[in-house]
């Protein structure tokens, strides 16, 4: 299953393809068909390293329905290059909330495909009839990913020491 639009497609991974990516990015982009991405990648950061592996977890705890457990390829169509991730949490839960994260690559950044990417992958969530809400948050230092949330027409609803919580409601009529 891939979406897409003229600059990006969205892939989600496999448990494979997640074990792949810990194991060896550079096999990960070759499997899926993409150039090689120069040094650093994504998963150099050992905080991406560790929700790759939380990822891996979950998916192989519920294999059929891992597009709401895993990581997301963001692919740069043009470059043909594996350019970031969209983290999905989980379905629905009871209010209809679905959580997510996302990371891009530095060399990407500042030219709107964070924001492309989660008007894909909102749109996506959005066509389940169990999903009300999307759900982000961010470090309050974060002023790139608020951008990108506003974007979207996200609401900040919550705050901790920490974090800022951010919403997108379902489109009305959706």
């Amino acid at each position: 299953m891939i979406h897409r639009n003229n600059r990006l497609a969205l892939r989600p991974l496999t448990a494979a393809e997640l074990a792949l990516a810990l194991d060896n990015y550079a096999e990960l982009e070759q499997t899926i068909g993409l150039k090689i991405a120069p040094a650093p990648t994504l998963l150099d950061d050992e905080d991406m390293r560790y929700a790759m592996r939380v990822r891996h977890t979950k998916v192989l705890q519920d294999e059929e329905n891992y597009t709401w457990l895993t990581n997301w390829a963001v692919i740069h169509l043009e470059d043909q290059r594996l350019i970031g991730f969209l983290i999905l949490k989980g379905a629905p839960n009871e209010s209809g909330e679905v959580i997510v994260g996302y990371v891009l690559d530095e060399r990407y950044r500042g030219q709107g495909y964070a924001t492309e990417a989660m008007r894909q992958i909102t749109a996506w969530i959005f066509n389940h009839p169990g999903a009300a809400w999307v759900i982000a948050d961010t470090e309050k230092d974060n002023f790139a990913s608020h951008r990108v949330l506003q974007h979207l027409g996200a609401e900040m609803y919550r705050e901790t020491e920490d974090l800022l919580w951010w919403r997108v409601a379902r489109p009305s009529g959706g």
